[in-house]
């Protein structure tokens, strides 16, 4: 069968791939799009254009059709994050007598145990993150704003954030909340002796997240084994490339890589023989 190009419009890139979601019954989040134009306003609404993406629909017996593969690419180090327990990375089964690959077991159900601890009595550093993040809360006109901090496996600040609208403050994939961490990061550690680092949650988003690139990094791995090319994720942030690099760390005839500058800078989800 041949496959198939399908074009979705919207008045902005991510209407246009919500669209395509939509249409296609699949999550945001494991769409792999081509941007054909981006929108424009015109002037005064005159001669305004929406935002075009192009999805490719594979045939079962067509390989699929990506991007060139870049080259000089420079690896990011999986061993840099630390994947919440029950991520174990997928391993691919051997062949079997026949040439018949071996079904693959059912993965695992991902379970999110992110291991915290009281503060102590005297910690100087959790009023400084508390008064500023209810501050920005109370600005954001987010009511009932509420920030539980402990301390997690890794010594980090890990502050549960609450209240109304919440969704507001998490943002697209989370880059709302990642802006806020890093202000946060930043009001600490001016007040602090010791490099301290500070995670923000809300709404058990980041476990929720992180379990969404899993099972997209592993869909893409097997693309890139079906067919035998290398594959390209869209952009994402350094903690999001890590969470796939990790991932796929152990997965057999599959490495990983990014390539480009931030914030355009990807992973390439690579077949190796």
């Amino acid at each position: 069968m041949a496959t198939q190009e399908l074009f979705f419009e919207g008045k902005s890139i991510e209407a246009a791939v919500e669209k395509a979601a939509a249409g296609l019954g699949l999550d945001k989040d494991m769409l792999s799009y081509e941007v054909v134009q981006t929108a424009t306003k015109g002037i005064f609404g005159i001669g305004a254009t929406p935002a075009k993406i192009k999805i490719v629909i594979e045939g079962a017996d067509e390989p699929e059709q990506i991007e060139k593969t870049e080259t000089a690419p420079e690896k990011e180090k999986a061993e840099d994050v630390r994947l919440p327990q029950g991520f174990a990375p997928e391993k691919i089964s051997k062949k079997q007598g026949g040439g018949k690959k071996a079904p693959a077991p059912a993965p695992a159900p991902v379970v999110i145990e992110r291991k915290l601890s009281p503060l102590p009595q005297d910690d100087k550093n959790a009023p400084v993150i508390k008064d500023f993040l209810l501050g920005l809360l109370e600005k954001l006109g987010i009511e009932n704003g509420g920030a539980e901090i402990s301390l997690d496996e890794n010594g980090s600040y890990y502050v549960n954030l609450s209240g109304s609208k919440m969704g507001v403050l998490i943002g697209r994939r989370g880059e709302t909340l990642d802006a806020v961490q890093y202000l946060a990061n930043l009001v600490v550690n001016r007040k602090s002796e010791q490099k301290t680092r500070v995670v923000l949650d809300s709404e058990d988003y980041r476990a929720k997240r992180a379990a969404t690139l899993v099972a997209l990094a592993n869909k893409t791995a097997d693309k890139a084994l079906k067919y035998r090319k290398n594959q390209s994720l869209e952009p994402m942030g350094s903690y999001e490339r890590r969470i796939i690099h990790a991932a796929l760390s152990g997965r057999e005839h599959i490495t990983t890589y990014s390539v480009g500058t931030d914030p355009r800078r990807k992973v390439i989800v690579a077949y190796t023989k």
